[in-house]
């Protein structure tokens, strides 16, 4: 399991324990589960004969970001979206706790479904295609999915995805500079927000992940499974193209195989313009505003994922403003 700031530590007498008060049955094994870097998850064997997925929030005396903070309800609600909206597959979840009274932080049992995170096969370019056509098309399925009003669920909704957005970065230099660093970046991102207003209210709101790395998607005997749909908000659907094709540090203008791919299943189709281009240089910027303040909170800076960060940041800011100007 990665090692950051923010992973709560359990002990197996808080996990034995919550697993009777759900009814779930004596545990016979745990084991560290995923590579995520944020919320502790286990593998959990029961005297079932069964395994399942534990994942826990960062402990309360943890430095998170504003819009991290209940993220565990949050992604409770999206795996409940995606089941009762879509047929991707995901796992069901069994049990919930955010009292706090076994574990000290918000947790929730699932579902341990099978196979490995995509990134860990080494699949044929015939078989690398087809499932990126299959990640394309959950992205037009997920996309259908529509709400009156934008942004993160934990941190209040607004009329448009411009006022969301603004909201979105606002919170991030206001967390920025309460951990003492100043972001010069973010504050251009918010002046480029205001400036490309009319572009971003022309937004619709959907159902949006953003959030779609190959560790988010398990593959198992041909089949795709979404897991860790935390990151989700409502918003610009065109913000989901940043982990597709040539990936975040491209523009919107790189990706027309992509594009094509999503519109022969999805039922808003996407125009390359010079609008669609704006918006998702406004969804680079953000990613690359999240990456810039998440380091300071989650590693030292000789960690390689701080450096990671700090180098990914500042190419996205670069393109994305380029076209934002």
């Amino acid at each position: 399991m990665i090692k950051s700031r923010t992973k709560y530590e359990a002990t197996t007498e808080e996990i034995s324990r919550l697993f009777e008060s759900k009814g779930m049955g004596k545990i016979v094994s745990i084991a560290p589960l995923g590579d995520g870097e944020f919320n502790a998850a286990f593998k959990v064997g029961c005297n079932d004969g069964k395994e399942y997925a534990l994942k826990i929030a960062p402990p309360a005396d943890a430095t998170v970001l504003t819009y991290e903070k209940n993220m565990m309800d949050s992604e409770v609600f999206w795996y409940g979206q995606m089941r009762d909206n879509t047929d991707i597959c995901c796992p069901e979840i069994y049990a919930t706790d955010f009292s706090g009274e076994i574990i000290k932080s918000n947790c929730f049992i699932m579902e341990m479904m099978p196979g490995e995170p995509l990134w860990k096969f080494n699949f044929t370019p015939e078989e690398s295609a087809k499932v990126q056509a299959e990640k394309i098309g959950m992205l037009a399925k997920i996309h259908a999915v529509k709400n009156d009003k934008y942004g993160y669920r934990q941190t209040g909704l607004y009329d448009s995805w411009y006022e969301a957005l603004r909201a979105m970065a606002a919170n991030l230099v206001k967390d920025c500079k309460n951990i003492g660093y100043e972001t010069p970046d973010g504050e251009e991102f918010i002046r480029l927000i205001d400036k490309n207003e009319a572009v971003l209210l022309e937004a619709p709101c959907r159902m949006v992940n953003f959030d779609l790395w190959d560790s988010n998607i398990l593959y198992n005997d041909g089949h795709l499974i979404w897991i860790d749909p935390e990151r989700g908000f409502w918003g610009d659907p065109v913000a989901d193209f940043i982990t597709i094709g040539a990936g975040q540090k491209a523009p919107l203008s790189a990706k027309i195989e992509e594009i094509a791919i999503y519109n022969r299943t999805a039922k808003e189709k996407i125009e390359l313009n010079r609008h669609t281009e704006i918006r998702y240089a406004c969804a680079v910027a953000y990613l690359a505003l999240i990456e810039e303040v998440e380091k300071y909170v989650r590693y030292e800076p000789d960690h390689p994922n701080y450096i990671r960060n700090t180098v990914d940041a500042r190419d996205m800011y670069d393109m994305a403003f380029d076209v934002m100007r």
